[in-house]
C-alpha cells in the first residue's frame, strides 16, 4: 500500500467527489432521522442528568435539553440524546450507529461557524463513508470480538467530518484522523448501561477536539492504523481487508448496503422479532391475555446482543427480547414510555415475559444467513386455546431491503417531537436545512 490508511481517508475527506443523487438523498434521510432521535432523547432523564452535570460555557450551539453552549458541550449532550432511546439508525457495515456520533458533532460545529446546508451534508456524508469503509476494512470480526464499533469506528469518521467543516488540509486531516485512531477504544461491556449513550456523546466531543488540534498544526500519527502498536494490531488482531479502501468514493455505503431506520426504541436485533410478533397476533386475531407461550429462534448476532432476559433497568430492557415481545403483545410496539423505570415492573409485562423462550438457531447463524439476514427471527406463538402459528422475518420494516419511505421517516420525526413536547413552525421534509430546523424546534417551549 503506497499511503497510510489515515492519509487515504484524509485525501478523500479533503477533496470529496461529487455525491450521486441517491447518496445525497440517503444522507438527508439519515440526518433527519438522527435529528429526531436527538430531540426525543432530550426528554430522556439520563440526558437531562448529563446536561445538568456538564460545565456550561457560552456558545451558539443548540442543546436538546434547552439553551445553547459551546460546540464540545453540545456534541456531548446531543450525542448522548441521539442514542439514549436506541431509536437511531443502524449500519451493518460493522454493526454500528455511526450517525449518532457524526451528526451531533457536525451540527455543533456547523452552528459555531455558520455552515450552509450543503457543507453540513458534505461533512456528514464524508464522515459516514469513512466510518463504514473502516468497518468493512476490519470486518464483522471486530464486533464479534467484543469491540463496540459505534465508537471505535465512529470516532474516526466523526473526526474526518469535523475536518471537512473546519477546512483542514490533507496533512492536517491525516493528523486528526491519526489522533482519533490512536485514541479510540470501547467495549460492548457498556451494553445495558447509561455509559452506552454517554460514550456516543463523548466520541462526538472528542472528534471536535482532534480536528481543532490538527488545525493548529499539531501532528498526529499517520501510521496509527497499521503501526505494530496501532489500531489494526490492537483492536483487530492485525487483520485488514485493504480492498475496502479501493471502494472509498466508488461504492457509497449510505446506499449500499444502506441503513436500518428503526421503528422501535430498542436494539436493532429485536426488530425482526417485533414485526413477526405483530404478524402472528394479527393472523391469530388474539390479545395479550390469550397467549400461552412464545418461542423465538434467533441467529447468533441477535442472541449475543439481547442479553437481558430479566431486565432491571430501562437500559437493560432495550437489550431484552422477552421485554420487547411483551410490549408488542400489549401495545403493538415498544413505546418511549415503556422504557421509563416505573414501566419495567408492570405485572402484565412480567407475566408475558415469563412465557417467552429464546434460543440460538444454528440454521439462522450460517455465514450465508448472517450476510443476508443478520438479525432475523423465527417465532412460534401458542395460545391458551391450543391454537398456534409460526413465521419467519428476515428483514424488519426499516431495513434497506424493506425500507420506510420519506413520509414514514417524517412521521417518525413528528412523533419524536410530540414526545419531547417540541414544535416546528414550518413543514418538515428530508431535504430541510437541519441546523435551521434544529434551532427552530429548540426555540419552542417543551
Amino acid at each position: 500500500m503506497s499511503q497510510p490508511i489515515a492519509r487515504r481517508f484524509a485525501a478523500f475527506a479533503a477533496r470529496p467527489p461529487a455525491f450521486p443523487a441517491e447518496v445525497t438523498h440517503a444522507g438527508q434521510r439519515a440526518v433527519l432521522d438522527t435529528l429526531g432521535a436527538m430531540i426525543a432523547g432530550g426528554a430522556h432523564p439520563g440526558t437531562k442528568r448529563v446536561a445538568a452535570a456538564m460545565p456550561r460555557h457560552a456558545g451558539p450551539c443548540p442543546l436538546v435539553t434547552g439553551g445553547r453552549s459551546d460546540a464540545e458541550t453540545a456534541a456531548s449532550i446531543n450525542g448522548m440524546a441521539a442514542h439514549v432511546w436506541d431509536i437511531d439508525d443502524t449500519s451493518y457495515t460493522g454493526i454500528m450507529h455511526g450517525s449518532a456520533v457524526i451528526l451531533p458533532a457536525v451540527l455543533a460545529v456547523a452552528a459555531e461557524i455558520g455552515a450552509e446546508p450543503d457543507q453540513i451534508l458534505r461533512a456528514f456524508v464524508v464522515g459516514s463513508e469513512i466510518t463504514y469503509v473502516l468497518a468493512d476494512l476490519c470486518t464483522h470480526d471486530h464486533y464479534f470480538a467484543g469491540w463496540w464499533s459505534t465508537v471505535t469506528f465512529g470516532l474516526t469518521g466523526a473526526t474526518a467530518a469535523m475536518g471537512v467543516l473546519l477546512g483542514l488540509s490533507e496533512v492536517q486531516m491525516a493528523s486528526a484522523i491519526g489522533m482519533a485512531a490512536a485514541a479510540t477504544g470501547g467495549g460492548k461491556a457498556v451494553f445495558g448501561s447509561d455509559a452506552k449513550p454517554f460514550l456516543v456523546g463523548d466520541a462526538a466531543r472528542r472528534a471536535i477536539t482532534f480536528a481543532r488540534m490538527a488545525s493548529t498544526g499539531l501532528r498526529g500519527p499517520e501510521q496509527a492504523f497499521e503501526d505494530a502498536r496501532g489500531f489494526l494490531k490492537l483492536l483487530n488482531g492485525g487483520k485488514a481487508d485493504l480492498s475496502a479502501l479501493e471502494t472509498l468514493g466508488q461504492r457509497w455505503r449510505l446506499v449500499d448496503p444502506g441503513l436500518l431506520f428503526k421503528t422501535n426504541p430498542v436494539c436493532s436485533a429485536a426488530h425482526a422479532a417485533i414485526d413477526q410478533m405483530n404478524a402472528l397476533m394479527t393472523s391469530l386475531a388474539c390479545r395479550a391475555e390469550d397467549i400461552a407461550a412464545i418461542r423465538a429462534d434467533v441467529p447468533e448476532l441477535v442472541f449475543i446482543s439481547l442479553v437481558f432476559p430479566d431486565p432491571q433497568t430501562p437500559q437493560e430492557a432495550q437489550f431484552s427480547l422477552p421485554y420487547a415481545l411483551a410490549c408488542v403483545a400489549l401495545h403493538g410496539r415498544v413505546r418511549f414510555e415503556d422504557l421509563l423505570p416505573e414501566a419495567l415492573h408492570d405485572p402484565a409485562k412480567r407475566a408475558l415475559m415469563d412465557k417467552v423462550q429464546v434460543a440460538q438457531a444454528a440454521d439462522l447463524s450460517t455465514g450465508e444467513m448472517r450476510e443476508r439476514y443478520p438479525e432475523s427471527a423465527r417465532l412460534t406463538l401458542t395460545l391458551s386455546d391450543g391454537r398456534s402459528a409460526s413465521g419467519f422475518c428476515g428483514s424488519a420494516r426499516g431495513m434497506p431491503d424493506n425500507p420506510q419511505g420519506d413520509d414514514a421517516l417524517v412521521a417518525k420525526f413528528s412523533a419524536a417531537l410530540d414526545y419531547a413536547g417540541r414544535q416546528r413552525s414550518a413543514p418538515v421534509s428530508v431535504s430541510v436545512n437541519p441546523l435551521a430546523l434544529f434551532a427552530d424546534i429548540m426555540g419552542s417551549a417543551p
